[in-house]
């Protein structure tokens, strides 16, 4: 997930026409390791707090959903959080020693002031270090979200969500998507890819089949 900084590479963001070997630019065209690192970066306990704190600020508890603080979002936040001494290659792109720094930041102002004083004090850091922020507020979604507390409290509080089983970050649904091809007729030969232009659609005439006939809603 990272790179040695005593092997530092120029980086280059975003999505290069030609994928470069990460060797020589810095650039790394791989995933991540699911989970995040092995073994997580390891907050003080000061900071923990601080995290915790902020954490259920940004998601607040209720109506059934448990607050991040109590699904050890921290454990989460330190596993995708890149080690001091290494470079972090791979989104949220926070990197240890940066990052404790700016939770540092926060102090004893944060953790004595009330819920709406939080409040007030993030929206703060949002203007002042957007970085930071973007980095905290992303991994506390991504991390209370994976949780499975929160996957069963979604099922349970949420009509529509009976059947959800958890999110489908960081790879999205990987067992179900297809390459899309520039060649139409490549896709096609795969058995995929074909549609019905709206003009081709036809009327069908559902008059005689039963089942709809019988049904409430159907005519008799």
């Amino acid at each position: 997930m990272s790179e040695k900084l005593d092997q530092e590479q120029p980086m280059v963001w975003g999505a290069p026409e030609v994928a470069p070997d990460p060797e020589l630019s810095g650039f790394d065209v791989g995933r991540p390791r699911l989970g995040g690192h092995e073994e997580p970066v390891e907050f003080s306990d000061r900071q923990v707090e601080i995290l915790n704190a902020a954490a259920d600020e940004i998601i607040p508890p209720g109506e059934g959903f448990p607050a991040p603080s109590e699904v050890d979002v921290v454990d989460f936040i330190g596993r995708y959080t890149a080690p001091s001494g290494e470079k972090a290659l791979h989104y949220p792109f926070a990197e240890e020693d940066e990052f404790k720094a700016a939770i540092d930041n926060l102090g004893d102002e944060f953790l004595q002031a009330d819920g709406a004083g939080r409040v007030e004090i993030l929206k703060r850091v949002e203007k002042e270090d957007e970085t930071f922020f973007t980095q905290l507020r992303n991994m506390v979604f991504y991390g209370y979200y994976s949780r499975p507390a929160v996957t069963l409290a979604i099922q349970e509080n949420l009509p529509a969500a009976r059947d959800y089983h958890g999110p489908p970050q960081p790879y999205g649904y990987i067992r179900t998507i297809e390459r899309w091809s520039a060649d139409e007729e490549t896709f096609n030969a795969r058995g995929g890819g074909n549609y019905i232009a709206t003009e081709d659609v036809k009327r069908i005439d559902l008059s005689k089949i039963g089942w709809i006939q019988n049904s409430p809603n159907g005519q008799q």
